[in-house]
């Protein structure tokens, strides 16, 4: 049976079936043209109709929307105080700087007709440019506007200036300019600094020039009345009447409620009821961002006439049909045919990786459909490999790159500039497991985020910068001379760092390794992060570049790093601050378990995070003088004594205390003290030889 493993052939072979072929083709026909003809599919054509048209606006206004969001950003960050608006010089340099923002964004934005910065509180505009023409040409007005009007900011910022009381940018509804003689719609937005609104920053849009390319190019095919309204849907803006005219001119009414257009605006799911001429009419609808609504509105025998039409067409094209019997079956699935094999070759093309792939099936058959959504599959698939891949590279707490995308970025950069200069810095953050251990790990992850915040501002956005992993960072600095390497390195490394959590602000410092880009990029990692170490060795807190003696360093010697020491030392540990009622800023497990507490949340809610609260009220008064009398008499000194600490089941520990006064870089004066269980101690004197008739030490030693 090879004969019919050909699809032509079976073809072939059905037609000899003469009358069922026909019958089966006109079945075929009419099942095709009515299914194409239903009112679900003119649903969508409306749907489709006023969604590209609501998008290509939305564009543009999403655009001047940016443009003056970009720039009132801009202004918030220059502007610390309100105060600083009276000083003229300020705010001569702030409008320049304004006007250079939107001299850039508006390039390419033609129906931009104005942009103006005004000062409400100091009732003065600082900035008032306009175009006449559409060449992207703004020419200063301000100084002709007040010497024509004597006013100091343009009239319809003063006039919409209530609209800023709501805190809010907002679009306005249309109206005329006399001054730039033409229909504008303005977007406005307020800038506070400390709840004081210091600037609104706006731009005009010839709304003239921007209704007339809607109403110039109606959509092609067959449609209704195609009208850009306002938000309830009663009013049409139009080349002839920029203001808008009510739809009830032409005939037509609301018959929904009015609160329906709002719902309706934003979902496919709704249509709008209108009478058209008395005829009952539906509207597909679509909200724009600037409040108002693209309509396309059909009456319903329209839509139905289409039905009829293609009855009629449909019963002539079964008399070409009987006629061409035996001939229009081969046509079809020659057609059939090679548009199955375009999708068997895109498939085949996205098996092999390739995801640039465009299927130009817009037949409204099985297999258009298919070719649809398997190019709507291919662009979901890629779309999340596009996911995936950032993912991949990026560190999902600070925003930076992982060291997957790191090392990609690093190499990517050094193959394309094999020549040029640069620098890799490696970065820790001091003390983070303290920072965890006393104050959370949400603190932790608080302090990670601030310090990448730090870095991105310090270095820049064009350099690459991201996560090591754990508290380590990584900065490669591209086309970076040595000298102006390290004084970056410098310059951060000597700026103050803190960060706020739960209210409080916290310091905190880093090690910095760095090492030059000498043409040898496998081992600029190693380098940095071998003078970052060094920098440990050192005490922390500062920088160093790499040098080749560095790789004599005995890395051993960190074996042990301050977690397992602490936790495993047997004495425990406590440093606070060197005051009357200094606060706990350290302690170790030992000295955790010492006060009978869980875990180190207990202990700091027991001592209230003050050291004197550890010492038993019997010994309090006498050990805080000992210690001052101590300090004062010999501050460089260690210093012993024995005291009761009281635990947090209400028991008394005599304990033996060793401690010293010593400055701190991040905290200013700190005791270091080491307590020993006093029973431990007087146990091991008594098993000592004579000591166990010396008695029990001295509490005032």
């Amino acid at each position: 049976m090879k004969l019919f493993y050909s699809l032509k052939r079976k073809v072939l072979a059905v037609c000899l079936a003469g009358m069922i072929l026909m019958a089966l083709c006109v079945g075929g026909i009419s099942l095709w043209t009515i299914s194409h003809l239903t009112y679900d599919y003119e649903i969508q054509n409306m749907n489709h109709l006023v969604d590209t048209t609501a998008t290509i606006i939305d564009d543009e206004l999403l655009r001047s929307e940016n443009i003056v969001n970009y720039t009132a950003n801009a202004i918030s960050r220059k502007v610390d105080d309100p105060a600083q608006l009276r000083d003229l010089t300020f705010r001569q340099h702030l409008a320049r700087s304004v006007d250079h923002d939107f001299q850039d964004a508006s390039t390419n934005l033609h129906i931009i007709c104005s942009y103006y910065l005004y000062y409400p509180s100091e009732n003065i505009s600082a900035l008032w440019k306009a175009s006449n023409g559409r060449d992207s040409v703004f020419d200063d007005v301000l100084a002709k506007q007040q010497e024509d009007f004597g006013h100091t900011a343009p009239r319809h910022v003063l006039a919409f200036a209530y609209l800023m009381d709501q805190g809010e940018a907002a679009w306005t509804q249309p109206y005329y300019s006399s001054y730039l003689n033409r229909y504008i719609i303005s977007y406005l937005r307020p800038i506070y600094k400390d709840g004081v609104m210091v600037a609104i920053v706006g731009i005009d849009i010839d709304f003239q020039a921007f209704i007339d390319r809607l109403y110039a190019n109606p959509p092609k095919g067959e449609h209704g009345m195609i009208m850009l309204c306002d938000a309830t849907g009663s009013m049409e803006y139009s080349p002839e009447a920029p203001l808008g005219t009510p739809v009830a001119e032409k005939g037509i009414r609301l018959v929904d409620p009015p609160e329906t257009v709002a719902e309706a605006g934003r979902t496919d799911d709704e249509m709008l009821r209108y009478s058209w001429d008395g005829q009952e009419s539906i509207a597909g609808i679509r909200a724009l961002r600037n409040r108002m609504n693209i309509i396309d509105l059909r009456q319903k025998p329209q839509i139905y006439s289409r039905t009829h039409r293609a009855m009629m067409q449909m019963g002539m094209g079964l008399i070409a049909v009987c006629i061409m019997a035996s001939l229009l079956p081969i046509y079809m699935i020659n057609r059939l045919s090679e548009r199955l094999q375009r999708v068997i070759e895109a498939a085949k093309e996205v098996g092999e990786g390739n995801y640039d792939i465009k299927l130009y099936d817009t037949q409204l058959d099985d297999i258009g459909e298919l070719s649809r959504n398997f190019q709507a599959m291919v662009g979901k698939v890629a779309a999340s490999q596009g996911n995936l891949t950032y993912m991949s590279q990026h560190d999902v707490l600070t925003g930076l790159f992982n060291r997957m995308g790191l090392d990609k970025e690093i190499a990517d950069w050094l193959r394309e500039h094999p020549a040029s200069h640069g620098a890799l810095v490696s970065l820790d953050l001091d003390g983070f497991k303290f920072i965890n251990d006393l104050h959370g790990h949400m603190a932790g992850d608080e302090a990670l985020r601030t310090l990448a915040r730090d870095l991105v501002e310090n270095f820049g956005h064009e350099q690459i910068i991201g996560r090591n992993g754990g508290d380590e960072f990584v900065v490669f600095m591209k086309d970076a001379e040595p000298e102006a390497a390290q004084a970056a390195v410098k310059a951060f490394s000597n700026k103050k760092k803190s960060f706020t959590y739960d209210g409080e602000t916290h310091s905190f410092s880093v090690s910095i390794g760095y090492t030059f880009y000498r043409g040898d990029g496998m081992r600029l990692f190693h380098e940095s992060d071998t003078a970052l170490y060094a920098v440990k060795l050192r005490g922390r807190n500062h920088y160093r570049a790499y040098e080749p003696s560095m790789e004599s360093l005995n890395r051993t010697s960190l074996g042990f790093n301050l977690e397992t020491i602490t936790k495993n030392l047997p004495t425990a540990l406590l440093v606070s601050e060197a005051k009357p009622d200094g606060k706990i800023l350290f302690v170790n497990k030992t000295m955790v378990e010492m006060l009978e507490c869980r875990n180190i949340r207990e202990f700091m809610e027991f001592t209230q995070e003050y050291a004197p609260n550890v010492v038993c009220p019997c010994d309090r008064e006498r050990m805080t003088k000992m210690v001052w009398e101590q300090t004062v008499r010999e501050p460089d000194r260690p210093h012993c004594m024995t005291y009761c600490v009281h635990t947090v089941k209400g028991r008394d520990k005599q304990v033996f205390a060793i401690w010293r006064q010593a400055d701190n870089v991040n905290y200013g004066k700190v005791f270091y003290a080491t307590l020993i269980d006093g029973h431990f101690m007087y146990e091991e004197l008594a098993s000592s030889d004579g000591s166990a008739e010396g008695g029990t030490p001295n509490r005032d030693s």
